[in-house]
Formats: C-alpha cells, structure tokens, sequence
C-alpha cells in the first residue's frame, strides 16, 4: 500500500443549502450519511426538517415541502439501484425506507466481511466529502483514483463482461505504474493492442504532459476475425464539485486523431462517471454534453462484479473517512 499519507475531510454532516441547484439530491445525500452515522442507524423527514429551520432562515411550512420532495429523492434511489435479476443484492444500495416513507434506515453497514452497500457508500461519502488533493488521501488511498479503477470494473460489466474479446483498461493517473506502463505512448501501445487497431502513436506528436489527454478508462468488445470495427467507450471520471464544467472536456474522435496514427473506423462512444446522485431535471442536459452518463446509482446497478482489490480499497478509504468523521476530526 502506498505510504499512510492522512488527510482531514470536512464535515459531512454540515446541512447543505437550500438554495442550491442540486438542493434536493444534495439534502438527500445528507439524510443517507445521517442514517449511516447515527447509532441506531435512522434519520427521519422530521430530522432533515428541524436541521434546515435550524441552520436556514426558512419558513416552517416551506421546510416541510422541501423535505417531502428529498424523500420522494430517496425513494427513486431505491428503485434507480435495483441490479438486474440474478445480479448483484438489492443491498446494494444500503437504506431502507419505512411504509410511510418518512423514515430512512441504513442496513449494510460496510465491513471486512460483506460487500453489501460498499460500492454505494464509497460513491456517497466522496461526493460529500471534500476533493481537495490535500484532503481526500485517507490511509495511503487517493479515493479519485479509486473510483477510476472502480468504474472500470462498472463499466465492463455493463459492456458484458470480460471475455477473450472484451475487456477494460484505467488508462488514467489512476493506473497501476510499473516498468512498461508509465509514459503515455506505451498506454497508446497497449490500447491499440486491446482494440485491434493497427499502428500505434502518432510519429511526432507529443504526449499531453504529465496527463493522460482527459482519458480515464476505456472498454471494449471487439470480434474474433480480427477485422476493424468494435463497441468501444471512452470514459471520463470525475470528482469534486465541479464535476459540471468537465462534461465536454473528453472528446474521443478528437483523442483518436491527435493520437493515434490512424483514427479508429468507428468512433468510441463517449462515457462519462460520476459518484454523484444527478438531478432528474438536469439528466437530458448532461447527457447531451457528456455522452453515456453513469451517476451513483447506475453505477451501483452495474456494480455487482467488482474485483475484490476495488471493494477493499473502496472499503479501507471509506472506514478510514467514516472513523474521522466519528472521531470529530475535520477540515477547517
């Protein structure tokens, strides 16, 4: 494991805007952690109600309004992270709500032994935990380049799963160095190995600096005749809060004919991953700018073949985060 550099998070219990854009996927997120943290495991509509009259200058009745509306939030969560039948346990996705639906209750605690509601946590706690580089490092584990190699195995699921002619690769800062995987044009090599695709680097043209050219994981399903043409995503994952300005950054035709000496027949699809909830209202808009979009909960769908060295490096940053935040040790 990389040496124990400590970080300090902030406050994930601090009760976010009721102003904000994201306000009702945001709240939502904080009733989850609230539950996940209180010991008896609840947090109910009345709780989120009293923290906005606390901490806001709101009137009681439109307090009330907002917390129905996060509670209806939760309850689409609930059905957005049902796995395909046969895959995956509807424990994924870790609450509960009672009949009434006022009520939230964490049920799958993460643990050394259960994989049951990691994959969402890990997504939960780091969308509302503070991405600064001089923060978000927790027991040796950077949780950014975590979840790049978390939804590399996400996304090859959702690609069909690996075979003789599929697979992923993190292609990304979040790629596992070693002697012959360290410089950008040997990560072109190899993914042009991977894709079938004859040729390699472009001759002369310059790597993107210590980047990776905005690419994070690439997957792929290509045939046995060797012929050009295949399914191919290119995908960009992101962090922080400003995961919205990074929508058009990735653009894989144009990486292709940058970078590689002759552009692919087909272009990859565009994919782009998030750990956050987004807003139902904001999804065709996303889509349009980002391509394939995966937020929490379709990541967690797809999340029921995840290596077992992702589920533990989910599982350590996130234990290392919640014992923090139990403790009272913040970020100032």
């Amino acid at each position: 494991m990389p040496g124990k550099q400590k970080g300090k998070l902030s406050n994930l219990l601090t009760v976010p805007s009721p102003e904000a854009d994201d306000k009702l996927v945001n709240l939502a997120d904080w009733v989850e952690v609230r539950s996940l943290l209180e010991s008896d495991g609840h947090a109910s509509q009345e709780d989120l109600v009293r923290a906005l009259l606390r901490d806001y200058s709101m009137v009681e009745s439109t307090a009330r309004s907002l917390a129905g509306d996060v509670f209806k939030e939760l309850a689409d969560r609930r059905r957005s992270c049902i796995p395909m039948s046969g895959k995956g346990d509807v424990w994924d996705y870790p609450f509960e709500l009672n009949d009434s639906g006022n009520l939230l209750s964490c049920r799958a605690k993460p643990t050394s032994r259960s994989r049951m509601g990691t994959v969402y946590i890990f997504m939960l706690i780091a969308s509302r935990a503070d991405m600064d580089s001089r923060r978000r490092t927790l027991g040796g584990l950077d949780p950014t380049q975590v979840f790049e190699r978390l939804c590399a195995d996400i996304l090859l699921s959702f690609w069909g799963g690996k075979t003789e002619y599929s697979g992923s690769l993190v292609f990304g800062t979040a790629r596992k160095k070693s002697g012959h995987n360290h410089k950008f044009e040997s990560n072109i090599e190899e993914l042009c190995l991977k894709l079938q695709h004859e040729g390699g680097m472009k001759i002369g043209e310059k790597p993107p600096g210590a980047g990776d050219g905005k690419l994070d994981v690439v997957v792929w399903r290509v045939f046995p005749d060797r012929r050009a043409g295949g399914l191919f995503g290119f995908g960009q994952c992101k962090t922080g809060i400003h995961w919205k300005t990074h929508l058009t950054k990735l653009e894989p035709r144009e990486f292709c004919r940058r970078y590689f000496q002759q552009p692919l027949i087909i272009d990859p699809v565009r994919v782009y991953m998030v750990p956050h909830r987004v807003n139902g209202s904001d999804w065709d808009h996303h889509t349009g700018e980002g391509g394939l979009l995966f937020d929490r909960c379709r990541l967690v769908q797809y999340g029921y073949d995840v290596s077992s060295e992702v589920l533990n490096e989910c599982r350590d940053w996130l234990n290392a985060a919640l014992d923090q935040q139990k403790k009272g040790i913040f970020a100032l």
